[in-house]
């Protein structure tokens, strides 16, 4: 379709199940003067000028075909893990729900060849670098050890393994231990490789706290803590 003024106007193709989700994503479209065509059952061509926005879990269960390189994923609740499933499965771009003002300015990038995530999945376009002791601990979350069992088995205080988590968090891009597991044990993302094999190189050390524990109020001699940062 062209302007008035001869320009080619976009032409973005919506395929939202949620109905109140689907409204407002066409009225901020709308205002931005693109052209809002609805969803049809043929594939996306690979000529295709359209850019089609969809649910991220079309992507992911296989239902959006054909030029997913003009393809932009709507993930709900902020959800960064099906955000990298989006991304794994071909999508140009992400808009969480509740960011739906950036959804015109999204199309249009993705229109134009660019990749367009929200700043918080920085991480999943590149891969984060850790250092090795971040590995270590992470690895050892994903096995289920407590920051006092990690500090254990790594030889140094409890406050230095928090301090390395919240270091690998940031990097990661998650807030919780679960987020992390999640985000390691993923195959698509390709992290463990690099973490799970910690552990494989040296298998964790069994430490009895009970033992610890049963023996006098002499305060326990530990290691000196380490900055390993």
């Amino acid at each position: 379709m062209n302007g008035g003024n001869g320009e080619t106007l976009l032409e973005v193709r919506v395929w939202i199940e949620d109905l109140g989700i689907r409204a407002e994503a066409v009225r901020f479209l709308r205002h931005a003067g693109t052209t809002v065509v609805g969803p049809r059952d043929d594939a996306l061509p690979e000529d295709s000028r359209e850019v089609l926005v969809c649910d991220a879990r079309q992507l992911t269960r296989g239902a959006a075909r054909g030029n997913l390189a003009r393809c932009v994923a709507v993930v709900p609740g902020r959800d960064s893990a099906e955000a990298r499933r989006a991304l794994a499965a071909g999508a140009a771009g992400v808009v969480f729900a509740q960011d739906l003002g950036a959804i015109a300015a999204t199309a249009m990038a993705v229109a134009a060849g660019q990749l367009v995530v929200p700043i918080s999945l920085r991480t999943a376009i590149a891969k984060p670098v850790l250092t090795k002791r971040e590995k270590q601990i992470l690895a050892l979350v994903v096995l289920g050890f407590s920051n006092r069992e990690i500090a254990d088995q790594l030889f140094v205080a409890e406050s230095t393994v928090k301090s390395h988590l919240f270091s690998a968090f940031r990097r990661l891009g998650v807030h919780t231990r679960k987020e992390a597991a999640a985000l390691i044990l993923d195959t698509q993302q390709g992290l463990g490789s690099g973490i799970l094999t910690i552990t494989r190189q040296s298998p964790p050390r069994v430490v009895d706290h009970s033992r610890r524990d049963s023996r006098s109020r002499t305060p326990e001699r530990r290691p000196k803590p380490v900055d390993l940062a």
